[in-house]
């Protein structure tokens, strides 16, 4: 087992050390956020399992796999030759809360209109559908993907290195919606407090910056240029139609596409 520490603690050493697991233990003295933190796991465990490296499989800390999901992901891997798959992901309620970026527009608008899993296999069926994009969640990679494009982005620091990575591969190889594999995530509640919703836009902000950069600045995000005004427009209704909070927005813009600059270099 590899642990990554982004900035380090003594109560996390102590944890990892006390496991009775074989750990190679990876403190950093920096928070390297989502994406190099990623990053130096990935690089660490194809050069400690060179040989034995078959796939990576990254999944969010508050996600709850199924027992047969891995199966159901490694078989639509093989029978459709894919680079990627993405299984079904629904929220605390059972219902499809995240969905990649489908081909299929009728499929996609079917699942991002929150439905409960029965619905949209009785609508679309069980077959997998390919994708551009895709979330982090619950993501399954091949090898022979991860060596062609390479790891994670260092460079994003919070938001949106997963949505590069899945352009990436899926721009040299099939990506695939398997909608029989399932996880549930759980992520925690948002509170009202101020540090709590300061942290939540300093976020959105930096998710902004990276669409812009990843969508105007490199070839293969070109495919979600046209998501910009959306992604705007759900800021400005989240956060507030305050002069700020558009000024910041256009910050984000700028730093992104103009400057060329991902959320993560200063």
């Amino acid at each position: 087992m590899i642990v990554v520490d982004n900035a380090s603690d003594d109560a996390t050493r102590e944890v990892v050390q006390a496991s009775p697991a074989g750990v190679e233990y990876l403190p950093q003295t920096q928070n390297l956020g989502c994406g190099g933190g990623l990053a130096c796991g990935e690089r660490t465990a194809l050069e400690r399992f060179a040989n034995s490296f078959t796939h990576l499989w990254i999944l969010d800390d508050d996600a709850v796999v199924e027992p047969e999901t891995l199966d159901t992901l490694l078989a639509a891997l093989e029978a459709q030759h894919a680079g990627v798959v993405h299984p079904l992901v629904v929220d605390g309620a059972g219902q499809i809360g995240w969905v990649p970026g489908l081909f299929d527009k009728q499929k996609f608008g079917i699942a991002h209109a929150a439905c409960p899993p029965e619905k949209y296999l009785a609508e679309c069926g069980p077959d997998p559908v390919p994708f551009s994009w895709s979330q982090g969640i619950a993501l399954l990679v091949t090898r022979a993907a991860l060596d062609r494009v390479g790891l994670h982005r260092a460079d994003y620091l919070v938001r949106g290195e997963d949505l590069e990575f899945s352009l990436r591969i899926t721009a040299r190889f099939p990506g695939l919606f398997v909608p029989q594999a399932r996880v549930q995530h759980l992520p925690p509640a948002p509170t009202d407090e101020p540090a709590s919703r300061h942290g939540e836009y300093v976020k959105h902000l930096a998710m902004l910056r990276n669409i812009a950069y990843t969508a105007l600045r490199l070839p293969h995000g070109r495919r979600i240029a046209r998501t910009i005004p959306g992604n705007w427009l759900r800021f400005l209704r989240t956060w507030g139609w305050k002069p700020e909070v558009a000024g910041d927005a256009l910050t984000a813009f700028a730093q992104g596409a103009l400057l060329g600059k991902p959320a993560g270099v200063p």
